[in-house]
C-alpha cells in the first residue's frame, strides 16, 4: 500500500518530490562582473545516489554536474573527490562557513566557494528524506539490469 502523496515509481521505490537548494556560487578566479553563479542543487529520491548542480552561466546558458550524494557529504568534513570535481569546507571547519567547489574540464579549472551552512543542511534534509544505506531499497534492480540489456 502506498502513502498518500506518493506514487510507486518504475525503480521499485515511492514517487517522492525532489528538494533543491538555490545558492550562490562565488567564482574565486574570475572577472568581479562575473564572479558569481546562481546554482540549483537537486535531489531526486528516485536518483537516490546522485546530486545535481546546475550551474546557470548565462540566461540560456546551463552546465550540470552529477555528483555523489556521499562525496559531496563527506566535502563538508574535509576534502573529498577526485578528479573533475573536488570538495572541502574552509580550513576552521563546520565553524567557518565557506564550502570550496572545484570543477575541472580537460583545459580548465574553476574553483567557487559558497555557503556551507546551507549546503550542509540541505544535505542533511536529503539524508532526512532518503536516510544513508537505503537507497538501493528505492531501485528496482531487476528493471536496471534488463534495461542495460541489448534489445531481444
Amino acid at each position: 500500500m502506498t502513502a498518500p502523496g506518493q506514487e510507486h515509481n518504475h525503480f521499485g521505490g515511492s514517487e517522492r518530490a525532489p528538494i533543491t537548494l538555490l545558492t550562490t556560487l562565488h567564482l574565486l578566479s574570475g572577472p568581479p562582473e562575473s564572479s558569481t553563479i546562481n546554482c540549483t542543487l537537486s535531489y531526486d529520491p528516485n536518483d537516490p545516489y546522485v546530486i545535481r548542480l546546475e550551474l546557470l552561466i548565462a540566461e540560456d546558458m546551463r552546465v550540470t554536474w552529477v555528483v555523489g550524494r556521499d562525496l559531496l557529504y563527506a566535502g563538508t568534513e574535509g576534502l573529498s573527490g577526485d578528479g573533475d570535481f573536488k570538495v572541502w569546507p574552509s580550513r576552521g571547519g563546520y565553524h567557518h562557513s565557506t564550502l570550496y567547489l572545484q570543477l575541472k574540464r580537460p583545459n580548465s579549472v574553476a574553483t567557487f566557494a559558497t555557503n556551507l551552512r546551507a549546503v550542509r543542511h540541505w544535505l542533511q534534509d536529503t539524508y532526512t528524506l532518503v536516510p544513508h544505506g537505503t537507497e538501493s531499497a528505492l531501485l528496482d534492480w531487476a528493471a536496471l539490469a534488463q534495461s542495460l540489456l541489448p534489445p531481444a
